[in-house]
């Protein structure tokens, strides 16, 4: 490549030009790769669910710890149709249905306690909490990465 024209480099500061130049280029190419990496990436990891409001207005599954209170509080006082409400029984139920998300037969979010959301989450990196706690405190839910 820098040497096409089959002339040598023989001064010092020729050489030390050159590999001042293959250092930039190498920055630059390094620089370029990575950006355009995590564009693409971000633009994948991106979830269509940004709060409350977007899952509530979504016709999405909502997952719920089976056996508490959450199911009664997302159908009386934030109106979701209880056919969009799934019982999920433990962590791993948690994880299963994230990862196969709702159009895999899973579900778009899990609405549960901070506490109990926290605890999933040190076990399963890959989801987040999204948005804001809402009306009563303490709560919170998660959305995959892998969708």
């Amino acid at each position: 490549m820098f040497f096409a024209h089959r002339e040598n480099t023989v001064s010092t500061l020729g050489r030390f030009v050159l590999i001042i130049w293959l250092f930039v280029v190498l920055i630059i190419n390094s620089s370029y790769t990575a950006s355009l990496t995590s564009i693409l990436t971000v633009q994948q990891l991106s979830s269509g669910i940004k709060g409350l409001d977007s899952l509530i207005s979504s016709s999405d599954p909502i997952g719920y710890q089976a056996g508490k209170f959450a199911r009664n509080y997302m159908i009386e006082e934030l109106n979701i149709a209880p056919y969009r409400l799934v019982p999920l029984n433990s962590p791993e139920e948690y994880a299963r249905a994230l990862e196969l998300g709702p159009k895999g037969g899973g579900v778009a979010a899990i609405v549960d306690e901070v506490p109990y959301v926290e605890i999933f989450l040190s076990m399963y990196c890959q989801f987040k909490i999204v948005g804001q706690e809402f009306t009563k405190n303490g709560w919170g839910f998660v959305r995959t990465f892998l969708s």
